[in-house]
């Protein structure tokens, strides 16, 4: 492996680690319902775990060739 390949394949695997504290600091907040208490829920809370779920879905359809991504 060149040298330029092998400072790629670093950064590259850098950036999954960090994908990966980011997605299970999210699976945390989301298995906390998002830090709100059922007594607390109202219609933002409402919007605020839909636009949640709209970035997911534009992510995963980024990640999976879906939706405006399809090829």
């Amino acid at each position: 492996m060149s040298m330029k390949n092998e400072k790629t394949l670093q950064e590259f695997m850098a950036k999954m680690a960090q994908a990966q504290t980011l997605l299970a600091e999210l699976q945390t907040y989301v298995d906390d319902h998002m830090e709100v208490s059922p007594d607390d829920v109202n219609w933002g809370t409402v919007g605020s775990a839909g636009y949640m779920v709209e970035k997911l879905i534009k992510l995963i359809d980024w990640a999976f060739n879906r939706g405006e991504h399809a090829k």
